[in-house]
């Protein structure tokens, strides 16, 4: 992966990957990723193409690590900027390239990881 400078090369990379996990027709594709500290989780959905087909789960083991890289790169151009910090990110990808993202900072993820944490390093520890 060459590096990703600004925000239009990440969401360009994610467009690139999110369509690129799907072999078959769509509609649209939804990623959700959680984002504490050093961790990044996925899930996700495309809604099949004809819709009456349904939605199918979408296969995160397909999504490349280095989309989680360009997640950890936009998360720190845009907390160095005006935009507020984030934690959690829901991604949308339509036929035609378009790929809106809703950033949030949902304090109840940060504070469940945050316990996990020290309660892995309390247990690593005995």
């Amino acid at each position: 992966m060459a590096e990703l400078k600004t925000v239009d090369e990440i969401y360009e990379h994610i467009a690139n990957a999110l369509a690129g996990a799907v072999d078959e027709p769509w509609s649209e594709i939804r990623l959700v990723s959680k984002i504490w500290m050093t961790s990044t989780g996925f899930t996700g959905d495309y809604t099949r193409q004809p819709p009456d087909l349904g939605v199918a789960d979408l296969d995160v083991d397909r999504i490349d690590y280095s989309v989680t890289k360009a997640l950890k790169k936009l998360q720190s151009i845009m907390t160095s900027t005006s935009h507020g910090p984030w934690n959690k990110v829901t991604f949308k990808l339509a036929p035609d390239g378009k790929l809106a993202a809703n950033f949030s900072y949902d304090s109840d993820l940060a504070e469940s990881l945050k316990n996990a944490a020290a309660q892995a390093k309390a247990h690593s520890g005995r």
